[in-house]
Formats: structure tokens, sequence, C-alpha cells
């Protein structure tokens, strides 16, 4: 199973900026939605040392038909069962809801990219056949954009972004850009929009 151990590469990869719920009942109840689908794992995780932020919800599932008949049968139920789930997260945390997914069949990168540009219901990634836990958990938001010599590599496209918005708003001051790459970084959901609105609002 290739999310079997998900929960200690999460713990890898963000433990220094989230920590996971150790409340095994709340995933369970929401397990107990879906028990025609075999291969899943729920994990919820809060920014470390925020206390006022709601949780982010991981849903990891893995199919393991081979046939496509089949494959498109448990997907459709996958995405039925996420839809559940929203509907059952209450305020803002319905907005931090992510899918992750993996086949057991060799899946073609193109169906890759097609299920993760549809943003339907919740972000979504899958895991593609070239890749390892490490390597597919670097794409998602778990991953911290990496520094170098103190700035951000310069094909980040946040840096990227600023670089070319700055001279035409004239009020994204150095501090306020300190505020929203720190935002960026580390932040998704609602958590992202309280940081830019509370600290980097310049009005």
């Amino acid at each position: 199973m290739i999310f079997e151990y998900i929960r200690s590469s999460i713990n890898d990869i963000c433990a220094d900026r989230y920590m996971i719920s150790d409340d095994f009942g709340f995933g369970k109840e929401l397990m107990g939605l879906a028990d025609d689908i075999i291969h899943k794992w729920i994990y919820r995780i809060k920014r470390a040392g925020a206390e006022t932020s709601g949780w982010k919800t991981l849903v990891f599932v893995e199919i393991v038909e081979n046939e496509q008949g089949n494959i498109k049968l448990e997907l459709k139920k996958t995405i039925n069962w996420v839809a559940l789930i929203k509907e059952t997260l209450s305020g803002e945390e319905n907005t931090d809801l992510y899918l992750f997914l993996a086949f057991n069949d060799a899946i073609d990168e193109e169906e890759c990219y097609r299920i993760e540009s549809t943003e339907q219901i919740c972000r979504k990634y899958v895991f593609r056949p070239s890749e390892d836990i490490s390597g597919f958990l670097t794409r998602t938001f778990l991953q911290k954009l990496t520094e170098s010599a103190g700035s951000i590599e310069a094909d980040d496209p946040v840096e990227s972004a600023f670089s070319k918005t700055v001279y035409k708003y004239k009020w994204l001051t150095p501090e306020i850009q300190k505020v929203w790459k720190r935002a960026f970084s580390d932040l998704s959901g609602s958590d992202l929009a309280d940081v830019i609105l509370r600290e980097g609002n310049p009005l």
C-alpha cells in the first residue's frame, strides 16, 4: 500500500509547522461514511502553536482496481465520499479539505493532471507512476518553500509574482512582502486569508 505509512511521512515533512490530531474517533466517524471504500486514511492537521485556526482534513485513498471501468467506479465513489465529508465539516474547515489519490495500476500522467485540475469539492493530488512518497508530498501544500542564501529560490512563483507586482502597487512594501511570503510558504485556505487580511493589509 502506497499510503499505508503516510502519517510518518507527513510528520517528516511538516512536523515543525503542523501537528496531527490524535482524535482517531473523528476520522473513524468520517471513514464510516464509506464502508465500500477499502483503502482509505484520514488525518487532520493544525498549524503548530495556533489556538484559533481550524483543522485541515487530509483524505488519502488508494484505488487498487486494474480494470478501467472499475477504476472509474471507485473514483466516483471516492469523490462522492469526499463530498459527504465536506458537508460534515463545519464552518471554515470544509474549505480546508484535501484529497490525495493513488492508483494500483499505472495511470497516465495526463490523467493525473486532469484529476488534479478539477478542484470541485476540494483540492486534489494524484500520486504519479514516476514518484515516491517523498517526491509526491513535496508537490503539495505540506512542503515548505525552500530558501537559499537567505532568499527564496528564483523560480519560486510567489517570488516571481512579487517582483512583477511591486512596481504597480507601491503599498506592497518589503514589510508586507515579508508577511505575505511567510504566509504563502506556511499556510493555505482560511489560515492564509486570515494572515494576509490581518497582518498584511496595508489599509
